[in-house]
């Protein structure tokens, strides 16, 4: 695929159709595409033999960007998920983080793919058993989702990890832990095992940091990675890229049914010497495995047999009891993860079925902040089951819980058949956070919204509604909170870090941030950039030894800090251009007059915040390292399209084209700022 610029911000199908046109032409009429997926410089083609065309069903694809923030760049994954016959496949694609040293990037990359590539759950009573060992434990990487904090209902999703087959292929993009000329001298002798050794993914693998419930076949072919295009070269340029295995093939099979012989057999594993196209050299794995397909005419006698057992025992009741009626989360913070169990044991001498009810003529069993795991299920006389009840507040759902429109706390109804209801209390006090707030009521509350009563910030919210229509422009401040982000890192001349925009910052130090912000708290700059070392407190729990120096604190603690407010951004109701200005904004990117038009004409507050944090980012360009100017400007301008964005019921007709136009409003606006 494509390598060059323009391949990473617009979309042209002719390349895919290309490939897929050239694969089936190889291959010939007995052959059709059920799926294909072009992601910048990704392609994902699925294809199947005509013969099987009427087996296959449930095909999805999904697709996820990975690097800084998230945001889409030539950096992420591809995933397509079918059902054939009576097994669940998945396909992964992906092209991970690139250079040496960036083994714990390419670690998180795998992480975040896992996390974010999800489908649609296809509920089906012959496969149901399969969910129900999924989501209750018995897969190793729904469990991995569960460790990494991801809480999904898995009723009406699917994660890459639903599957009996999961094979991840790709450019990984890890490398070999030794000098150029010293890998070059082991290949000359032929001594794949002594390099192998040294192969970041093996290594990883084996610590349980990256890919730990994959498998993948011996390798005894040399490193695909880097070529001279159109040789057989390792390279020779000036950068002299160490050879490695980059590109690698790994796969993951269901252990539910433990059959005699393997569910998957690796035939062949190896590169594609003679193709030249590229500086990699392909890689190519044959597998077989053994498809599940359920008899239905034995299932249904099974079925009706236990019916039939269940009647002639319909005189003994079922019973059950549970460990506790009431689940108290206590005091829950914004995007704080909380878990709580009981216990249903059912104390019955027959099978007894249980699951959760909704209440009255609604439709879900559950509100949004809360996810409980298993929602339903049966169980053997003396058997028992743990529920899992467990608590995220996310930007998705913050704004009406900050608002006091919804509280933490509901009744749920979990029934045993045939005998009685259990009611089970469920409560937390949430915590107010100032993400997820109106930039206009936050400029006037005078209190940290942690000391805000829910019900009190709803009642402002009106009150700041009804007022705002005649306020002047005298009266309009700055938000404290994004104040003092902004001025953290103005005052602290941190322009001049070249990493700034380019990384993440530290989860515990964006967390301890918008701790200070909630509570009101002054931010501990001597802390954060390093001056006292016994006051880091923060630093046995996130910074590596090796970053204590003051220059690589600073750098940790800025983008902390820019992460932090592209975040305060992204979660505010309505953006800093109102959403109904969505369509006249994009239109303010195609010249300098309605640019300037905009501006004059939004609303003062909206306008002053605008100004505020355009200058900023304006600055930031401008005293940018010349070394890292114009990446530091493609960056901003990539990252602040939080700054617009469509009303809920805008229909974008091309998401492509949409976020080249955000990005072009931006590039506008910080131009119409230039000095």
């Amino acid at each position: 695929m494509e390598t060059n610029t323009e391949a990473y911000i617009r979309y042209d199908p002719t390349k895919e159709n290309a490939w897929v046109q050239g694969v089936l032409d190889t291959l010939g009429d007995d052959y059709y595409k059920v799926v294909s997926k072009q992601l910048v410089t990704m392609l994902l083609i699925v294809i199947a033999k005509k013969s099987h065309k009427s087996f296959i069903s449930e095909t999805q694809v999904t697709w996820a960007g990975v690097g800084l923030m998230n945001m889409m760049g030539n950096k992420g994954g591809i995933a397509v998920r079918f059902r054939f016959h009576d097994s669940y496949l998945c396909f992964v694609t992906s092209h991970l983080a690139a250079f040496t040293d960036k083994t714990e990037k390419r670690n998180q990359d795998f992480t975040e793919l896992s996390k974010r590539l999800l489908f649609t759950h296809v509920p089906d009573h012959l496969t149901n058993y399969v969910s129900y060992f999924w989501n209750n434990g018995g897969d190793e990487g729904v469990t991995f989702l569960e460790n990494n904090n991801v809480i999904r209902d898995w009723r009406v999703e699917a994660s890459i990890y639903h599957s009996d087959f999961l094979i991840w292929c790709g450019d990984l993009n890890y490398r070999v832990n030794l000098h150029e000329s010293v890998i070059k001298n082991w290949l000359r002798q032929d001594r794949l095992d002594v390099l192998l050794d040294y192969d970041q993914l093996s290594i990883e693998r084996k610590a349980g940091r990256t890919f730990p419930m994959f498998e993948e076949g011996p390798i005894h072919f040399p490193p695909t990675y880097k070529y001279d295009a159109g040789t057989n070269q390792y390279d020779t340029s000036e950068k002299r890229r160490a050879p490695s295995w980059t590109d690698r093939i790994l796969w993951k099979k269901e252990r539910f049914d433990s059959p005699r012989r393997e569910q998957l057999e690796l035939v062949d594993y190896d590169h594609c010497m003679n193709m030249m196209m590229s500086d990699h050299k392909p890689v190519r794995a044959l597998v077989a495995l053994q498809i599940r397909k359920i008899n239905s005419r034995l299932l249904q006698s099974t079925h009706d047999a236990l019916v039939q057992q269940l009647k002639e025992s319909q005189d003994v009741q079922p019973r059950g009891e549970i460990s506790s009626s009431f689940i108290d989360f206590e005091k829950v913070q914004f995007l704080e993860h909380k878990e709580k169990t009981i216990l249903l044991q059912n104390t019955g001498q027959v099978l007894t079925l249980f699951k959760f009810l909704p209440k009255g003529d609604q439709t879900t069993i559950l509100p949004p902040w809360l996810q409980v795991s298993p929602t339903s299920g049966v169980l053997a006389p003396g058997e028992r089951v743990v529920i899992r009840f467990e608590v995220m507040v996310d930007p998705s759902i913050s704004t009406p819980l900050n608002r006091g429109e919804q509280k933490m706390e509901d009744i749920l109804i979990l029934r045993l058949e045939n005998s009685k209801d259990f009611f089970i209390s469920v409560s937390g006090d949430y915590v107010p956070t100032c993400f997820g707030v109106p930039l206009e009521l936050l400029s006037e509350m005078s209190v940290p919204i942690s000391e805000t009563a829910a019900q009190n910030l709803l009642q402002q919210q009106q009150q700041q509604q009804q007022v705002r229509p005649s306020a002047g422009l005298n009266q309009i401040d700055l938000p404290k909170e994004l104040w003092k982000v902004m001025n953290f890192l103005w005052n602290s001349n941190m322009f001049r870090i070249e990493s700034l925009f380019l990384k993440h910052g530290d989860l515990v130090v964006s967390t301890y941030i918008r701790q200070c912000l909630d509570n009101g708290e002054q931010l501990d700059t001597t802390m954060l950039l390093g001056g006292d070392q016994e006051s880091l407190a923060l630093s046995e729990l996130s910074l590596d030894e090796e970053k204590t120096k003051k220059e690589d604190r600073e750098a940790v603690s800025a983008n902390s800090m820019i992460d932090v407010l592209v975040a305060f951004l992204e979660c505010l109701p309505d953006p800093v251009i109102p959403t109904t200005m969505y369509e006249r904004a994009l239109e303010a990117s195609e010249s300098m007059d309605a640019m300037n038009n905009l501006k004059e004409s939004l609303p003062p507050f909206h306008s002053n915040v605008l100004l505020y944090i355009g200058m900023f980012l304006r600055q930031a360009i401008d005293h940018a390292p010349a070394s890292v100017k114009k990446q530091r400007e493609n960056k901003i301008v990539e990252l602040f399209t939080v700054l617009l964005r469509p009303p809920i019921d805008f229909k974008e007709r091309n998401p492509v084209v949409a976020k080249e136009k955000r990005e072009k409003f931006i590039s506008q606006l910080l131009k119409s700022l230039k000095e």
